[in-house]
């Protein structure tokens, strides 16, 4: 498994700050993302020496380490160890707003007294895998972020000490632990997915969770934000981008993922991207969102 070494960049959708920049040693990477459509898989991959720390801000993610799927729904911190394998487990980047950062935890004594900074990194190795972060949170980071962008001296300095009060009150906030056991609606996300190729009946879906359809559709709606039947038709549609990418047909890659017809397939695809499945296939790389529909 290759280690995997982000860069900086500055764009629309996509911010990141090296450990140049923030001035930080221990800061290996630190990035603000606004995802307005879904990504191919996270394959497999850690990075050397560093711990890394995911804040998902809006939106649901999906990721796998140590044999165990972890679903992340708004203000989920999730956390993997240094030098951990860890992926998305085969399914999408789903549409989301996220912070993340990386840490260097053995240059941390380089940085702070000795004592100080045995504390700090026995604090953050022992973090919990998953639990929840805060809107005072959120906006502390993003004050940080923007502070150790700056070229400025003193504002880049506000930032150090601004990032460094986050590392704190992220620890405080572990404290109020998450249970790492999969829940309803994690079970019946997974469920959809691996029935991707199928019809999907909202009532199996709730009994592949144990809930009765009413409650299921409430309960998914209360923690993604999206109704179920918007969900099974953003997971095709990610995946039928991906077969029409493959060289598919309209009328195979419908059947492919159990659509009654190509028309009906060709009307989700169109409503979910603003394109018809024809006009992706043969522009695939033009940009453009996904829509979500509530009512669906």
């Amino acid at each position: 498994m290759l280690p995997v070494n982000d860069e900086s960049c500055w764009t629309p959708h996509r911010k990141v700050l090296s450990a140049g920049q923030t001035q930080l040693p221990w800061l290996q990477l630190f990035g603000i993302q606004n995802s307005g459509k879904a990504e191919k898989p996270l394959e497999p991959h850690i990075h050397s020496g560093c711990m890394e720390i995911v804040f998902l801000l809006k939106g649901f993610q999906i990721y796998e380490t140590a044999g165990h799927l972890f679903r992340l729904t708004g203000y989920d911190i999730f956390v993997t160890r240094e030098d951990e394998p860890h992926s998305s487990g085969n399914f999408p980047e789903h549409i989301s707003d996220l912070m993340w950062f990386q840490l260097r935890l053995s240059a941390l004594p380089g940085s702070f007294q000795d004592e100080k900074a045995s504390r700090l990194a026995g604090a953050l190795r022992g973090l919990p895998r998953i639990f929840r972060g805060n809107a005072v949170l959120e906006s502390q980071l993003r004050e940080s972020f923007f502070c150790l962008a700056s070229a400025d001296p003193i504002t880049r300095a506000l930032g150090q000490e601004l990032f460094t009060g986050c590392l704190y009150r992220m620890i405080l906030l572990s404290r109020q632990l998450k249970p790492l056991q999969a829940d309803q609606i994690s079970e019946a996300i997974v469920y959809i997915h691996e029935h991707i190729h199928e019809p999907i009946a909202l009532e199996d879906a709730a009994a592949s969770c144990g809930l009765s359809l009413s409650r299921f559709k409430s309960k998914f709606r209360e923690e993604t934000g999206i109704t179920p039947r918007a969900f099974i038709n953003y997971v095709k549609v990610a995946g039928a981008r991906e077969l029409l990418k493959q060289g598919l047909t309209v009328t195979e890659t419908s059947a492919r993922l159990g659509f009654d017809t190509p028309n009906y397939f060709a009307t989700i695809f169109r409503k979910y991207t603003g394109r018809t499945p024809s006009q992706y296939r043969e522009n695939p790389r033009e940009n453009f969102r996904e829509i979500f529909s509530e009512n669906d």
